[in-house]
């Protein structure tokens, strides 16, 4: 996924903030390795590790996109 599809991902979850949408990556064995979603009522965005439960809230598209960019470009691919 490029960075551009990331924020494009990103906006679209902010855009559509009055329904429940949950983005969610996986390892290249799929393994589920965070989700992504807007909460409206704090105009930010949660990210949570899903192996350890740790939630982390970003106002801020570009930041997270560099943190998922990060993320992504960093997880060995099989």
């Amino acid at each position: 996924m490029s960075f551009k599809n990331i924020v494009t991902m990103l906006e679209t979850l902010m855009e559509f903030k009055e329904s429940e949408i949950v983005h969610s990556f996986n390892s290249a064995d799929q393994t589920q390795l965070f989700t992504v979603t807007y909460i409206e009522d704090t105009s930010s965005f949660e990210l949570i590790n899903t192996e350890t439960n740790q939630k982390e809230q970003y106002s801020n598209i570009h930041d997270l996109a560099v943190y998922i960019d990060n993320i992504i470009h960093l997880t060995p691919v099989n």
